[in-house]
């Protein structure tokens, strides 16, 4: 038995004694529940609009408190793996001071891609374990986090460590200056080989905060790698108004092994806010960004700069519905991008409503200059919606769908998926799921791939709920 077979071995038996450890340790949730007394525990995120299928735990729960409208540009620290904003803390037993086990997962994985042409289908059939690992603490009245999500994989009877997976870590630290000012500081780390390998997340929502994030699906041609450092200043000019500055820089890269093949990207980017809350449910404001793209292939550097004004919006309309929306015009200037128009609309909306006890619905829409997984100068749209359905309380459907395009002349890359998932709820917060995906991707870029994929993924996983933060 070779070294990482005995590793694996080693990672995996200490997993299930952790994970038997969580289950019949529920004295322990106690303590943690007396930090949010009277308010709800709610998910860290989800994959639909619905969060996963309840447990008789978690059907003692009390209904989700109003938490108000979502605010668009508040740096929120963001959860590794899903984008959502961090707005609590776990209440997983495995707890060690500010060092906490967050979750357990092991996945099943068969995937089938066909590309573009008469090539032959590529077929993947393996299997990951996932957790996830939080530093979170709290300074006086400054918070910090660290969330790592390492992974195990098992291809073709072999052990592969992070080093052969998908890599995602999270950093953020919130500093209370004054009791008007906040400066939150984050990092954003994630690596991506080939595919996404777990298709979860493409339309990650918080029902119980509102939150809708549209992440990346398009597979990439070899690995893809991205750092993000954002800094935002929030100051509170009065209890209904507030002015944000958030500056941001992203690093990308992406290789495949053709021969000189390499693409890289800088985006800069600073975006200024002014909101004001008409109540305590309905939020309206002005923004205005300025972004300069760069983007290096094997050839000739290719920049864009977009200067972006428009008014944005965000109202919780009922204790179980919320909306956004945002509206403006961006201008390209100094651009090396053939075909580049200099004016354009900014635009895009969100919605997020429980229908009843059993319905749910998601709807996002975005149109401008995304951060996808491969580096780009255009602008593009996306547009997702999720529908999802709990059967019962243990059991949960969850339906999505989704479509992207860049915007301009030929060439330029389109994608688009379909998504259907069940899980079913054991006990304490343990739960079995299966999604299918199939999507499509065109492109003429040597950074993204062409053609079909279906993908079969099946698993157990347990995840404590979130509590609020006060």
């Amino acid at each position: 038995m070779n070294r990482e077979a005995r590793t694996a071995i080693v990672w995996l038996g200490m997993s299930l004694v952790f994970l038997a450890g969580a289950v019949s340790a529920p004295a322990q949730d106690d303590n943690s529940s007396k930090e949010a007394q009277g308010q709800p525990p709610k998910p860290a995120g989800t994959t639909g609009v619905w969060p996963a299928a309840n447990t008789d735990d978690d059907a003692k729960a009390a209904p989700a408190a109003e938490q108000g409208p979502v605010n668009q540009y508040d740096g929120s620290i963001k959860q590794a793996g899903t984008g959502l904003p961090l707005l609590g803390t776990s209440t997983t037993p495995l707890r060690w001071g500010d060092f906490s086990i967050g979750s357990f997962e092991y996945f099943g994985i068969h995937d089938k891609f066909v590309p573009v042409g008469a090539n032959p289908a590529f077929l993947t059939n393996l299997s990951i374990l996932r957790t996830s690992l939080v530093f979170d603490r709290m300074v006086f009245k400054n918070r910090i986090f660290l969330q790592y999500l390492p992974q195990l994989a098992i291809y073709n009877g072999q052990f592969h460590a992070n080093a052969g997976a998908n890599n995602a870590v999270a950093f953020g630290w919130v500093f209370s200056l004054t009791p008007r000012m906040t400066v939150t500081v984050q990092n954003g780390f994630l690596q991506v080989h080939s595919n996404q390998l777990i298709p979860e997340h493409y339309l990650a929502t918080d029902a119980y905060a509102g939150a809708v994030v549209q992440n990346n699906f398009l597979d990439t041609n070899g690995s893809f790698l991205a750092d993000t450092v954002t800094a935002t200043l929030k100051y509170d000019l009065s209890s209904r108004t507030n002015f944000t500055i958030s500056p941001m820089y992203r690093y990308a890269q992406a290789t495949n092994n053709l021969p000189n093949y390499l693409a890289n990207g800088q985006t800069y980017q600073g975006v200024a806010t002014l909101g004001h809350a008409l109540s305590p449910r309905r939020t309206i404001g002005i923004m205005e960004s300025y972004q300069v793209l760069r983007e290096t292939a094997a050839t000739v550097p290719v920049y864009a700069r977009f200067n972006t004004a428009g008014v944005f919006y965000s109202e919780q309309v009922l204790r179980s519905m919320w909306v956004t929306g945002n509206l403006g015009a961006d201008h390209e200037s100094y651009s090396d991008r053939p075909g580049a128009a200099p004016w354009g609309f900014s635009g895009g909306f969100t919605l997020l409503e429980d229908f009843s006890k059993r319905v749910g619905l998601a709807l996002a829409y975005t149109r401008g200059v995304m951060f996808d997984n491969y580096v780009t100068t255009r602008r593009s749209d996306r547009v997702d919606a999720s529908l999802g359905f709990h059967i019962t309380r243990r059991l949960v459907w969850s339906n999505s769908g989704g479509y992207f395009r860049e915007i301009g002349p030929e060439p330029h890359t389109t994608g688009k998926y379909a998504q259907s998932g069940i899980s079913l709820g054991l006990f304490s917060h343990v739960e079995l799921f299966s999604t299918y995906v199939h999507s499509f991707q065109a492109s003429s870029t040597p950074q993204i791939l062409s053609g079909t994929r279906d993908t079969v993924a099946y698993g157990v996983r347990w995840l404590p709920p979130v509590h609020p933060m006060k």
